[in-house]
């Protein structure tokens, strides 16, 4: 029975050992990975793929502690690129050289156990906030060698455990105050080869420092390293000499050579607005914001002029003031105050330019501004006009009116006269041209009035043979008579602006009496005859429209009269019949 439990035993164990050995050799096991060399080193588990022309870290066993990348063209390291190949164990990652261009906030998330990341000479000009998050047993960082020019606020996550920061080669010219404050346990920092001019006292009060290097940076020994100068050579934190470079006066001097109260900074004055519009009689108020290192004193000036506070009425009032901002041109805190002037009764002699100069041993600077009064108060003053000037300017007023109202009725005479017919009241020559005959032309267009076929006068003679040459039939002599009153006057489509009598019209036409040779004016409508130019080819007859007829109706113009009821006598008369009704005289 014993026999049989012993043998069962050493078979296990020996299952188990077979087992375990060939678990602890898969590790070992890189040959699918050509570059890879896996091996214990310093009592780790280590795959070394240096120069391996890797574009991605390889996947190994889950068993690998120690990974060197070094001269690999990784390039980039993608969000949690460890945690999906399974790579959780490992303590000591080498990526020296990788050509690393940008790195995820996350690639190295679940890497609880990693002790040391080397990130040296790559391409890395940006380092993300909280890069490493999650690795909390951090001791070793080194980023040596990196475009890296600033460091912010709260640059790295806790890193209780981080000993010692290489940021050595790189070309950081600002730290922020708060970039390291999460390393509570940082001894060593190393600085040196960066392009650095001045250092915060507060960014390095760190409870473990032990050891800065910070040589071969361009410092600037003025008023904003002053603090951290004296601080630095007093805590023995470094061993090597520093040197200034900048100012000229202070170049290649060693630190500890340099008198803290020469490391000053010139004034520099900034005022608080560019003009001032006050109003006479009361206050105000304006300032300036002065910053200097030692505390430059300050004086107002009006026009070139110093003043006091005998000379105008006045109050000065300084405020300090401690800058926070975390920029480049960070001041030195508890160096900046404003400087207030309150005039308190504004007068015409206080506008002018108002210039703030602040001195100090590193020099002078002044900002100007500008004190401005109301247009009006600065102006000489207008007097109200007189009685005389004010009737002036009514009377000039009333006659400007006056003529533009005469001419505007001038205008208007002018323009009646031109649309108004003249007046058609009968004078003494008119009267005795109504007991006139008028021969009528052949023609009887405007144009041609002046023709010798136009008017002519009853004196010429009324005969055959008298008659106008080039004419080719008998005038037609109508005589005009009439006595005001005996008829009513035309409708008032017809009436003039000067009403006339009655008018007697009778048509007398001299011939033959042959028929046909003259249209019969009382039984039809006629055109008389109208002569043209050449007074002889011209149509007998013209058609000029509706004509009134000798029986008093409205008809169109005909070519020519019916010659039914033509009468032959010499001398027929034709008289108006009575009117309508309508027009019977009131």
């Amino acid at each position: 029975m014993s026999m049989r439990v012993s043998w069962a035993r050493w078979y296990w164990i020996v299952i188990f050992t077979t087992c375990t050995a060939r678990t602890a050799s898969d590790w070992l096991d890189c040959a699918h990975i050509a570059t890879c060399r896996c091996k214990w080193s310093s009592g780790k588990k280590t795959a070394t793929c240096a120069s391996g022309d890797l574009r991605r870290p390889p996947s190994l066993s889950p068993d690998i502690q120690v990974l060197d990348l070094h001269d690999n063209p990784l390039r980039n390291l993608p969000q949690e690129v460890f945690l999906n190949i399974g790579l959780l164990n490992l303590q000591r990652l080498n990526l020296r050289a990788t050509k690393l261009r940008s790195i995820h906030a996350d690639a190295f998330l679940e890497l609880r156990i990693l002790i040391e990341v080397d990130l040296a000479d790559n391409d890395l000009a940006i380092l993300p906030r909280d890069i490493f998050r999650g690795n909390e047993r951090l001791r070793l960082v080194v980023l040596s060698n990196n475009p890296l020019t600033t460091l912010v606020a709260d640059q790295f996550p806790s890193l209780p455990h981080l000993r010692m920061l290489l940021l050595d080669g790189c070309r950081l010219r600002t730290i922020q105050t708060n970039a390291l404050r999460n390393l509570k346990s940082l001894e060593t920092i190393d600085l040196r080869r960066n392009q650095l001019t001045f250092l915060r006292l507060i960014t390095f009060a760190l409870p473990a420092l032990k050891t800065m290097s910070l040589s071969g940076n361009p410092w600037r020994c003025d008023c904003r390293l002053r603090e951290f100068k004296d601080w630095f050579l007093e805590s023995k934190l470094g061993t090597e000499e520093l040197l200034c470079v900048e100012p000229s006066t202070q170049s290649g001097n060693k630190w500890r050579n340099v008198p803290s109260e020469s490391m000053a900074c010139p004034p520099e004055v900034k005022s608080s607005t560019l003009v001032v519009r006050a109003e006479i009689g009361l206050a105000a108020t304006f300032g300036c914001w002065v910053h200097g290192v030692p505390k430059p004193s300050v004086t107002w000036l009006l026009d070139g002029v110093e003043i006091h506070n005998s000379s105008i009425d006045c109050e000065l009032e300084e405020t300090d003031t401690v800058i926070e901002d975390e920029t480049p041109d960070d001041k030195v805190p508890g160096s900046v105050r404003w400087v207030n002037i309150t005039l308190l009764n504004v007068t015409s002699s206080a506008a002018g330019e108002w210039t703030c100069v602040a001195k100090s041993i590193a020099g002078e600077s002044r900002a100007v501004i500008s004190l401005v009064l109301p247009r009006s108060q600065t102006a000489t003053a207008r007097t109200a006009p007189g009685i005389p000037q004010l009737l002036g300017v009514v009377f000039g007023a009333l006659g400007a009116l006056a003529c533009l109202g005469f001419l505007a009725a001038v205008a208007c005479w002018q323009l009646r006269r031109r649309t108004v017919p003249p007046s058609r009241s009968f004078t003494d020559q008119e009267k005795r041209l109504i007991d006139a005959s008028v021969v009528v032309s052949c023609d009887r267009s405007i144009a041609d009035m002046a023709s010798p076929c136009d008017f002519e006068l009853t004196e010429r003679s009324l005969s055959l043979d008298d008659q106008p040459r080039g004419c080719g039939f008998d005038p037609v002599h109508i005589t005009i008579e009439g006595t005001p009153g005996a008829f009513p006057p035309p409708p008032a489509e017809f009436a003039v602006p000067v009403p006339y009598g009655n008018i007697f019209i009778s048509v007398q036409v001299s011939g033959r009496g042959e028929p046909g040779k003259y249209p019969d004016l009382l039984s039809g409508g006629a055109t008389l005859p109208r002569r043209s130019r050449t007074c002889c080819n011209a149509p007998a007859y013209d058609n000029m429209g509706p004509r009134v007829t000798a029986t008093g109706s409205s008809t169109w113009s005909l070519p020519g009269a019916s010659t039914e009821n033509a009468e032959t006598s010499e001398t027929p008369v034709l008289t108006l019949p009575p009117p309508p009704p309508e027009f019977v005289s009131l």
